[in-house]
């Protein structure tokens, strides 16, 4: 709407006022001296000193950095370390859990072939006790027949002694 207003001389934005163009860039001249004058030297020493700010900031997140870095491969370090000892300690207990185990196994086998072996001592004294009493009854039943079948009145000791000697031979054949 400006424009067309411009067009008919109405006094537009795009309108040239010679007048207020000159005025305007002597003004402009005028702060354009006076900010080179007063404060160009210190915007720009403001701009140098945050420009090396940033510059050490920089260098300062630089060498945090690098000591991170640092620290983290020693932290990575450690932990390796760490897990090798584990590792280690894991084994060693494995292997003394079966040194353990194997020994337990060993103690068990020889206290079973201890117990049996004496459970067959038990075994052949308890025979060896059995067949002394069974020849001792088998001699005085010898005797008591051997007395009713000859009728003849012998002596109990001459006659187990008798049989003794004759069952002390048939031992020695069978043997």
């Amino acid at each position: 709407m400006f424009l067309l207003a411009a067009g008919k001389g109405l006094g537009g934005l795009l309108d040239v006022n010679p007048g207020l163009l000159i005025w305007t860039l002597i003004t402009f001249l005028i702060v354009v001296v006076i900010l080179k004058v007063f404060a160009w030297d210190v915007i720009l020493k403001a701009l140098d000193e945050r420009a090396e700010t940033i510059q050490n900031d920089i260098r300062k997140a630089a060498d945090v950095r690098s000591e991170a870095e640092a620290l983290l491969k020693d932290y990575e370090t450690k932990i390796a370390a760490a897990r090798d000892q584990a590792s280690g300690i894991v084994a060693e207990a494995k292997s003394d859990a079966t040194n353990l185990k194997n020994k337990m196994l060993d103690e068990a086998a020889k206290e079973v072939k201890s117990l049996k072996d004496g459970a067959l001592k038990d075994i052949e004294l308890a025979k060896s006790k059995a067949l002394a009493e069974l020849q001792g009854q088998i001699v005085d039943m010898t005797v008591q027949v051997a007395g009713l079948v000859l009728e003849k009145q012998l002596k109990a000791d001459d006659y187990k002694s008798f049989i003794e000697s004759e069952l002390g031979k048939i031992r020695k054949l069978s043997a």
